[in-house]
This record gives C-alpha cells, structure tokens and sequence, in this order.
C-alpha cells in the first residue's frame, strides 16, 4: 500500500496547555484508521490539525509528500473531507443542497453547480441511501439520516482521505452498524482512506483495521488491531480491568469491560446532585455516583442519548427532550426546578451547539445558588459549536465553580 498521510513531531497547545505532543504516524492509502483515547488526550485536535482547522506549533504534515501548509484550503479540500462531530445544520437546506455544498471547492465564487456536480451529489447520495430523501429539509431528518447526509456532502468533495469525529455518537447501535458498514464498503470498494475518532473500543475493533490509541497528549500505541487492542495497553491507557477475546470467524478482538474498584466508603459531601452531561460523557460519572449512593437527576437530555440510556438504567430522574430536537423553554423550566431541589450541581465535560446551549444558560442562571463542579478534561474551546457563545456563558460558570480536570480529581471532592 502506498503512503497517503504522514505527521512527523506535530506539537499542538490550546494557549499555554498542551493538547498533542511529538505525534509521528504514517497512514497509508485505503486504511481504515480508529482513534481512540480517554476525554481529553487530543483526539479531535488531531483530525483538525490534520486538515487545517488548527494550525499545529511544531512539526509537519504531508500528503502524498507534500507539505499541507503549501496547498490552498479549496486545493486541499479536494484531497481531504472532514464530518465533524456537531451534525447540528439549522437553516431549511434540503439534502441535495446540503450535498452539493461539497463541490465548493470546485467552484469559483459565484459559479453555479454544472452538470458534472449534480451527477456525483447524485452518485453520492444513492451511496449513503438517502437519494430518495433529497427534497427532504435536512431539518425534520433523524440523527442518522442527517450523518449520512453529511457524509454524503464530505463524499461529493471526491477526497482521498475522510476524517470523522465520532460518527455513530448519539445514533442507536443499528445506526452504528449500518453507518459503520458505509464507511468500511468505501475502504473496500472506493480506496479512500478514513480516520474515525471513536468513542465505542468494540465498534472500533469491528471495523477499523488499524488503530491509534492516546494517552496523555501522546501516541501510546499505533498499528495493526491485533496489536494494539490487548488487555494490557486497555488497562494502561483507560485505566479499566478488562478481558480479551476474539471473534471465531473474524479473530478481531472484544472487549469485556470488568470495571475497577472504587473506594465507596468515604463519606459523601452531599446527598443530592443535579448533573449537566450528554452524548455519552457523563456515563462514567453516573455509574460512580450510583456506586457512592448519591440521589441524582440528570437533564436535559434528548432521548435516546447514550447518558439519557444510562441514567434511566440506573433509575435516575430524567428530564428529556424529543429526540434530536433543540431543549425547549418547557424542559429547561423542569430542569430548573431539579436544579434548585439538588444541594449540587455537576457540569460533565460536553460538547456544546445550538441544541444544549440552553443547559448553560440555565446553570449561569443559578450560579450564586448552588455549589457547582466542572468537568474540564478538554478547553471549551475544542467542544464549542455556537460561534463562542457557550465559551463566553462557560467561562461566567467556570469563574464560580470548583473546576476538576480528571476523574480521579472528581473522586477527590465526590
């Protein structure tokens, strides 16, 4: 296989924190490529860095030998595809329109889509399957549909490496699967080369035919699956007990996952706590708050989400919302509520768009009521989706709360 990407000392810092150091990795063409790590090690900063989004401090990237900064952003566009991990679209495009925005880097200013686009945003939506919804508002979609379609759009820009940010959060796992099947079919058939950040260790192992694993700001371990997935690097990197088996007819290896011991006798701070978390970041936390006997409500969340599922599996108070709807005024008025019933407040450490910008606004709202805790394992910067507005409301919050920067440091003070 040929070589496609290399990234040689890459150093990358969020003001003075730094986010990645010395990175080396080579990606050769047609490799499908899973990133995994713990919240905060650098996943998302990578891929962005990859394709230009963040500019890195130190050290280079090349594609096909060429030195990435050299290459206008329409010129690289045309190389490399990104799907972020906000799928939030809020003006009434339809999903054709949406799909041919990935031929912008075909077009000069102003020039109207010729023949040759509409023919590949048609090829590439009857590959994602949503051809027949391409009237549709992108708007009334669900979450997986929306995916496909914005994988569709990063599809038409006809690149040789795709880059995806966590693409089956927030989908049900037969989304999961399925959406996972699309990518793996364009490994195999197309030749074109994806790097997942993934949140799930055994979608990983499923689909993904190398892997890199995080820790630290650093590459702890990089290549084949067989060799990275094992009992030891899952212990050393995500701190968990876990056991290793493997497929009979695929030998790729899955993950049991045995937990790890938690000390539980220590007296609790508080008996109530409200907790702000979503798309699978507050799962960890809920678990541990159950183990220490905390009374605990959980909101808003949509349903559906993966916290939504754990909290409700461990008999929480939930406020949700309709799935993959904005949180409306009557939700955030029970949130509230539980809010001002709860001696604490617990923020996880959560991606923010339009969507849940409203559980901010409703914490800054009770900010001298309440004792507040923030989980800060990322700069709210890398997970801020609205143009700055939940940083600057972030930031208000974060003046007056105990700021936590790791698990463990949690355990400390809960």
């Amino acid at each position: 296989m040929s070589l496609l990407l290399k990234v040689e000392n890459l150093d990358f810092k969020y003001q003075d924190t730094d986010v990645l150091k010395g990175i080396n990795l080579e990606v050769n063409a047609g490799d499908f490529v899973g990133i995994l790590g713990p919240n905060g090690c650098g996943k998302t900063t990578l891929l962005n860095n990859i394709n230009q989004w963040l500019k890195p401090h130190r050290g280079s990237i090349y594609l096909k030998n060429i030195n990435i900064r050299k290459l206008k952003p329409k010129i690289l566009a045309k190389h490399i595809a990104t799907v972020p991990q906000d799928t939030s679209i809020e003006m009434s495009f339809t999903v054709e329109q949406v799909v041919l925005m990935g031929r912008n880097p075909y077009l000069v200013n102003f020039e109207a889509e010729k023949e040759r686009d509409f023919a590949i945003a048609e090829e590439s939506m009857k590959y994602m399957d949503i051809w027949h919804l391409k009237e549709k508002p992108v708007r009334e979609l669900s979450g997986g549909e929306k995916q496909r379609v914005l994988i569709a759009r990063a599809l038409a820009q006809e690149p040789e490496l795709l880059l995806l940010d966590e693409p089956t959060s927030h989908l049900d796992i037969n989304y999961q699967w399925e959406l996972l099947g699309f990518l793996k079919k364009l490994c195999l058939n197309r030749g074109i080369t994806i790097i997942a950040v993934m949140h799930d260790i055994n979608l990983a192992s499923m689909f993904c035919d190398k892997i890199i694993l995080l820790k630290d700001h650093k590459i702890f371990k990089m290549g084949p699956l067989i060799d990275v997935i094992n009992e030891k690097n899952i212990k050393e990197v995500f701190n968990m007990d876990v056991h290793v088996c493997f497929q009979e007819y695929t030998g790729r290896p899955v993950i049991v996952f045995l937990g790890r011991k938690e000390n539980i006798n220590i007296p609790r701070p508080f008996n109530t706590l409200h907790v702000i978390c979503g798309g699978g970041e507050g799962e960890k936390l809920l678990h541990y708050l159950k183990k220490r006997g905390y009374e605990v409500s959980v909101g808003v969340l949509n349903k559906g989400d993966t916290d939504w599922l754990t909290a409700k599996m461990l008999g929480f108070d939930v406020i949700e919302e309709v799935p993959f709807s904005p949180i409306s005024d009557e939700k955030i008025e029970e949130n509230t509520k539980y809010v001002k019933k709860s001696e604490a407040v617990l923020l996880a450490d959560v991606p923010f768009g339009y969507g849940n910008l409203k559980n901010l606004v409703c914490l800054k709202n009770i900010l001298h009521q309440k004792k507040i805790f923030v989980m800060e394992e990322r700069a709210i910067e890398s997970r801020d989706y609205t143009n700055g507005m939940a940083s600057q409301i972030y930031r208000d919050i974060r003046d007056r709360a105990v700021v936590l920067h790791s698990f463990d440091e949690l355990k400390s003070f809960l």
